[in-house]
C-alpha cells in the first residue's frame, strides 16, 4: 500500500537492480491535497464554508475512507410574529416569584408568602441511608411491655442483682438442700459471701419456723434444721420471683394490689439457642382474696398472645416448691411451633404466711426473652444480644 502511494503521487519510484527492488525517492515529497486538508483541520471542526473548494475531491476522498466525519447541523430562528406581539400585550404579566426552601412564621405573618414560590422536591429520587441512634430492638420490646402492664394497673417492683438466698430461695419455700440450691444452679458471691438479715428478724423466724414444722400455715414444713448461716449467703438473683417476694414484704404492699417486674437473672447454664448464663424474666403477683385460677390463665394468655404474638397457648399441670396448684404456659404460633414460656400458679401459704400476706396471690414468672423471640420469629436467644449493626439497623421501627 505505501509503495502504490509513493508511486500514484510521484514521491519515488521502484528499480529492479541486482535481483533486488529499490525504493528511489530523489526529494523530499511536497504535501499534497490530502495532507493539506488534515493539517487544515487538525483535530478542529469546520464548516463548509471555512474550507477551501479547491480541495473538495479531497475532502469527499478523505470521507469515503473512514479519516474524515461529516455532520449535518442545523440552525433554526424562532421569531415573533405580530399577532404573538398583540396576544402577549392583551394578557396582564406577572413577574416570576422568588423561590423559598423554608415557609417561616414571619413569611405567614407578614404576607409574604403570597409573594413567593415554594421549592418543589421529588421524593421518589433515591436519598442515601442514614442511621439515626435508636434503641436496640429487643429494649424498646422490654419498654413496651412494662407500659401494657402498667396500663393494666400494675405497679413496678425493682430490686438489687445481688441477692441474699433467704429472699432468692427461703421465702419461697425452697428448702436449704433443695437441688435447686446447688452451685450449678446458683452464682454465689466469694467476697463478700454474706449479708445481714438483722432488718428482717421478725420474718426470719417465721420462714425459719416453717421450713422446720410448718408453724400456723396447717403444713408440717420441710422438717429440717433451718440454717440461717445459708440464708445470709449472697447470690446472683437467680428468677424474677425475687422481686414478687421484696414486693410482699414492703411496707407499702396493697391488698388488693398488683405488682410485677421485668427482672435481669443469672444462673450458670450451659450456653446454647435456648439458653443464656444472664437472661430476662417477666415477673407479676396479683393480691386478691376474690380471684382464682382461672383469672391467672386469662393474665397468662393474655401475655402469650397480645406480647408474644401467639396464635394459641395451652397449659400444662407442674411443680414448684413455693406455688399450688402449679401450671406451665406453652404458646403456639404457625411457622414456629411450641414453645415453654415459664411457671405459674397460686403461692402456697407457707410462702405467704411468713410474709404477713393474708390473701391468695396469683403468680407468675415467664422467659420474656423467648415472648420476643416468638414474636419476631427468632431462632437463637444469643440473637437479642447481638452487636449486629446490620441486624439492628434492619428491624422496623414500631
Amino acid at each position: 500500500m505505501v509503495t502504490g502511494w509513493l508511486t500514484r503521487k510521484k514521491w519515488g519510484r521502484l528499480e529492479k537492480k541486482d535481483s533486488q527492488t529499490e525504493l528511489i525517492v530523489e526529494k523530499d515529497p511536497e504535501r499534497d491535497d490530502d495532507e493539506e486538508v488534515l493539517a487544515l483541520i487538525d483535530h478542529k471542526v469546520l464548516t463548509q464554508e471555512e474550507l477551501p473548494n479547491e480541495l473538495t475531491f479531497s475532502i469527499i476522498r478523505l470521507i469515503r475512507r473512514n479519516i474524515l466525519e461529516s455532520r449535518e447541523k442545523s440552525d433554526r430562528r424562532v421569531e415573533i410574529t405580530q399577532m404573538g406581539i398583540e396576544a402577549a400585550l392583551a394578557t396582564s404579566f406577572t413577574a416570576p416569584k422568588t423561590e423559598v426552601s423554608n415557609l417561616t412564621g414571619d413569611m405567614i405573618a407578614s404576607g409574604e408568602w403570597e409573594r413567593v414560590q415554594l421549592r418543589t422536591y421529588n421524593v421518589s429520587s433515591n436519598v442515601p441511608n442514614i442511621w439515626p441512634g435508636r434503641l436496640h430492638p429487643y429494649a424498646k420490646f422490654l419498654r413496651n411491655a412494662k407500659q401494657q402492664l402498667i396500663g393494666l394497673g400494675f405497679q413496678e417492683v425493682t430490686g438489687p442483682l445481688v441477692e441474699y438466698a433467704f429472699i432468692n430461695c427461703d421465702c419461697l419455700y425452697m428448702p436449704q438442700d433443695h437441688p435447686a440450691r446447688e452451685v450449678h444452679d446458683l452464682f454465689y458471691l466469694k467476697d463478700p459471701s454474706k449479708g445481714d438479715l438483722s432488718i428482717w428478724n421478725g420474718t426470719v423466724d417465721r420462714v425459719e419456723e416453717t421450713h422446720e414444722n410448718g408453724d400456723k400455715t396447717g403444713s408440717r414444713g420441710w422438717r429440717y434444721a433451718y440454717s440461717r448461716q445459708e440464708a445470709a449467703r449472697l447470690i446472683m438473683r437467680s428468677h424474677g420471683t425475687a422481686l414478687s417476694v421484696r414486693a410482699m414484704l414492703s411496707k407499702n404492699v396493697k391488698i388488693p394490689g398488683k405488682y410485677f417486674a421485668v427482672a435481669r437473672c443469672y444462673r450458670p447454664d450451659p450456653l446454647d439457642k435456648t439458653h443464656l448464663m444472664e437472661f430476662n424474666q417477666v415477673e407479676g403477683i396479683i393480691i386478691d382474696p376474690s380471684l382464682n385460677l382461672r383469672n391467672l390463665l386469662g393474665v397468662l394468655e393474655m401475655f402469650a398472645k397480645e406480647i408474644a404474638g401467639a396464635d394459641k397457648v395451652r397449659f400444662k399441670p407442674d411443680y414448684f416448691p413455693f406455688t399450688e396448684p402449679s401450671v406451665e404456659l406453652q404458646a403456639y404460633k404457625d411457622g414456629y411451633g411450641w414453645v415453654e414460656f415459664g411457671g405459674s400458679g397460686i403461692f402456697r401459704p407457707e410462702v405467704t404466711i411468713p410474709l404477713g400476706i393474708k390473701a391468695q396471690v396469683l403468680a407468675w414468672g415467664l422467659g420474656i426473652d423467648r415472648l420476643y423471640m416468638m414474636n419476631k420469629r427468632i431462632s437463637d436467644i444469643r440473637q437479642l444480644f447481638s452487636p449486629d449493626l446490620e441486624w439492628i439497623r434492619q428491624q422496623k421501627v414500631d
